[in-house]
C-alpha cells in the first residue's frame, strides 16, 4: 500500500506532467492542492479540504456548468448523492427506481454493488442482518445516502430496510453495520447492529472520521455510530414529532423528521427536517442545546432571499457544508440549492431559479434543476450535484 509521503509525491509529478502538457491551470493546481492536503494526512474529508485550498487561491475554477458524462451506464436512475474516496474516485448511489451503486474514476464506471429493483428475481429477499455477503449481490431498498471513511469504507444507507451496510472495497465483502431490518428504536448504547432504525435517511461523517451521524427519519432523531466500537448513541431527538424551543436540551426536544445532519469544523451539528408531513426546516445543536435557524414556523413555501428565520424552503432532503462553513440546503421541491449563511443568518438561492426544468446554463443560478437529492464537493473543489429528477450529476464551481 502506497503511504501518504509516497501518494503526495505522485500527486506532485501528475500535477508537473499536467503542466507540461498545458493543462488549465485549475487542474494544476488542484493536483498540487491534492498533493498538500495527503502530505499533511488531517483530512478526513479530501473534497472540504482542498476546497478550503483552493477558494483562498487566485487560480479560479472553469465557470461553465457541465453534466457529468458516465460512460457504462445506459441510464442512471434517481441518482441521490455521491461520495469520494481518497484516490479521487466517486461513488454514486440511486433510490428507488436503481438501487445501485458504482464507481467513477477517471472515465470508468465499475459497478459495485445493488441489483435494479425492477429486474431482481421475484420474491428476492435482502440479506439477513449481521450475515457477511457477497459484494455484488447486496440488495437495497431505496438507499439516501453514501459516506467514505478514511480507512476507505463505504457506509449506505439502505433507508427502507431501516440499516446502514458497510462495504470494504478491499476485500468485496458487504455486512450489515447498523439496523437489524425492522423498523423501531432500540438499542442506544450497545452495537450498532442489533439497534433498531426507521428509515435512515442520511450517514454523514464527522470531521474526525470517526463518528457517523445517521438520520433516522421515523423515530425523529439525530445517531451517533462509533465507528471504532460500534456503539450507537442518540445526540438529538426525544422520539416525538414536532419542533424544539430555542436554547432547549436537545436530548430533551422534538425532530421533525430529520432528513440529514452534518458537522461543522467548531461543532455545530446541521439537521435538516424535510417531509411531505412537516418539518422545511434547518436547526442547528451546539454544547447540547437547539434552536432553528432556517424557516422556524416550519411551513412549505417558495424559494426567498434574505433572513434565514422566515425564509421559506418546500421538502429540502439533503445538506452539506462548503468551504466556507456555510450549509447548502438541497431544497428539493423548490428545484434549487440554497446557501445559510452562519455569520450573517441570511439564506439564498445558489443554482436553479425555483422552476422545473433541465437547462443547463453557463452559471448555476442560469441552470435548471429537477427534484436534487445530493450535493457533494469534489477533490477538484468544485461541487457536484445529485439532479435526481433529471437523472443525472452535474459539476461547477462552488458557490
Amino acid at each position: 500500500m502506497m503511504d501518504c509521503r509516497s501518494a503526495a509525491f505522485a500527486l506532485t509529478q501528475i500535477a508537473t506532467l499536467l503542466e507540461l502538457h498545458n493543462e488549465d491551470q485549475f487542474s494544476v493546481r488542484a493536483m498540487q492542492t491534492a498533493a498538500r492536503v495527503v502530505a499533511s494526512h488531517g483530512e478526513t474529508d479530501l473534497g472540504q479540504a482542498m476546497a478550503r485550498e483552493l477558494a483562498a487561491d487566485d487560480v479560479i475554477a472553469p465557470a461553465a456548468i457541465e453534466v457529468v458524462k458516465v460512460p457504462g451506464i445506459e441510464e442512471m436512475r434517481e441518482p441521490v448523492n455521491l461520495a469520494f474516496d481518497a484516490q479521487g474516485g466517486a461513488y454514486l448511489v440511486e433510490s428507488m427506481r436503481g438501487n445501485r451503486l458504482f464507481r467513477w474514476l477517471d472515465g470508468r464506471i465499475d459497478p459495485v454493488s445493488g441489483v435494479r429493483w425492477d429486474s431482481a428475481p421475484k420474491g428476492m429477499e435482502p440479506p439477513a442482518p449481521a450475515k457477511a455477503l457477497d459484494l455484488a449481490p447486496a440488495v437495497y431498498q431505496g438507499p439516501q445516502d453514501i459516506a467514505v471513511a478514511p480507512d476507505g469504507a463505504i457506509y449506505v444507507c439502505d433507508s427502507l430496510q431501516h440499516r446502514v451496510v458497510r462495504l470494504d472495497p478491499k476485500t468485496h465483502a458487504a455486512t450489515v453495520f447498523a439496523g437489524t431490518g425492522r423498523a423501531g428504536f432500540a438499542g442506544d448504547g450497545g452495537p450498532a447492529e442489533r439497534a433498531r432504525f426507521n428509515i435512515p435517511t442520511s450517514g454523514v461523517l464527522d470531521p474526525s472520521g470517526k463518528f457517523l451521524l445517521v438520520a433516522d427519519l421515523g423515530n425523529h432523531r439525530i445517531r451517533r455510530i462509533d465507528l471504532a466500537t460500534r456503539v450507537v448513541t442518540t445526540i438529538a431527538g426525544n422520539g416525538e414529532k414536532g419542533f424544539p424551543q430555542e436554547g432547549a436540551d436537545a436530548l430533551a426536544s422534538p425532530c421533525c423528521y430529520v432528513r440529514t445532519a452534518c458537522v461543522a469544523a467548531e461543532g455545530t451539528v446541521y439537521a435538516l427536517f424535510g417531509s411531505v408531513l412537516g418539518g422545511h426546516s434547518l436547526v442547528a445543536i451546539k454544547d447540547g442545546k437547539v434552536g432553528v435557524v432556517v424557516n422556524q414556523d416550519g411551513q412549505p413555501g417558495p424559494a426567498t432571499e434574505g433572513p434565514a428565520a422566515k425564509a421559506r424552503l418546500n421538502f429540502p432532503k439533503y445538506a452539506t457544508l462548503d468551504a466556507k462553513g456555510g450549509v447548502l440546503i438541497l431544497d428539493t421541491e423548490n428545484h434549487c440549492l440554497r446557501r445559510y449563511d452562519p455569520a450573517t443568518r441570511t439564506l439564498r438561492t445558489v443554482a436553479g431559479n425555483g422552476a422545473k426544468g433541465s437547462a443547463v446554463g453557463a452559471d448555476w443560478t442560469t441552470t435548471q434543476l429537477n427534484r436534487p437529492q445530493g450535493a457533494r464537493l469534489g477533490p477538484d473543489g468544485r461541487l457536484y450535484v445529485a439532479d435526481t429528477g433529471n437523472n443525472r450529476i452535474l459539476v461547477g464551481p462552488a458557490p
